[in-house]
């Protein structure tokens, strides 16, 4: 039976479904829940399964949903529906009755001591601690996140990356030249041994400098320096770039829309 996580029991069992570091939904599902299974206002929602269950752990916020583990699969399609979600992201291929699979994402994992450093471009600077209001204007205007452009998803962003960013959960980094934003990178999901990096992004002006590069492997290596392991999802079409900065591809990570999202 699917419960709302609310004891001590229920966070025992919803913990012990993310586990694994190597996988990226646990590591994002994770860091939800740490930033924001306090914050009832922050539109998340978390579910696992009873007493002698097979455990799991169900995120859902919105229209969309994270699922580590095995819960019952008619009584989670009937929860999702009720709570109006439409894409669910697992490790899982098998979609849950009713849904279907449409997408199919290759993970990649730095190697052991990350990847081979690379120098920044000339007449570029580092920059640490961005603007986050600053970062989230950026990767809307670029390619991170066509998927949902609009306003009300820009503000739910940067709410959310200001949460995790101030509770240590997520870093985030540009490269500028002359005070212009020209790339950004950041792990949008870290926990004490996993960070997960994603939303990297390039200003058309910059491309084929090696600014993302650059960031990419700077902050893989600051994380495996600190033992951490380094995953990330990499979107159709640049997963090439990851191969050729040194990360190496360990599975796949699924996309499942829900029977109205067809």
């Amino acid at each position: 039976m699917i419960r709302l996580v609310e004891s001590a029991a229920d966070i025992a069992r919803f913990q012990s479904a993310l586990a694994d570091g190597s996988n990226p939904v646990a590591v994002e599902t994770a860091v939800r829940f740490a930033a924001f299974s306090g914050l009832p206002g922050s539109g998340w929602k978390f579910y696992t399964g009873g007493e002698g269950e097979e455990p799991f752990a169900l995120a859902v916020r919105g229209a969309s949903a994270l699922l580590c583990g095995s819960a019952d699969g008619e009584e989670a399609a009937l929860l999702l529906k009720v709570l109006g979600a439409q894409r669910l992201k697992t490790a899982r291929p098998d979609p849950l009755p009713g849904w279907r699979q449409n997408a199919a994402f290759r993970v990649f994992h730095a190697p052991a001591g990350g990847p081979k450093a690379r120098p920044l471009p000339e007449g570029f600077w580092l920059n640490e601690a961005p603007s986050l209001l600053g970062v989230t204007e950026f990767l809307w205007g670029g390619e991170s996140m066509t998927a949902h452009h609009d306003r009300r998803s820009t503000d739910t962003f940067y709410s959310e990356i200001c949460t995790m960013r101030n509770r240590g959960l997520a870093e985030i980094w540009t490269l500028e030249e002359s005070g212009v934003t020209a790339a950004t990178a950041g792990a949008y999901a870290v926990t004490g041994n996993a960070a997960l990096l994603s939303a990297v992004e390039t200003a058309p002006a910059f491309r084929g400098k090696g600014c993302a590069g650059a960031l990419v492997c700077a902050l893989a290596r600051q994380f495996c320096e600190q033992g951490k392991a380094v995953c990330l999802v990499a979107r159709p079409g640049v997963e090439g770039f990851y191969e050729k900065l040194g990360f190496e591809q360990r599975g796949l990570t699924y996309g499942h829309a829900a029977p109205e999202n067809d």
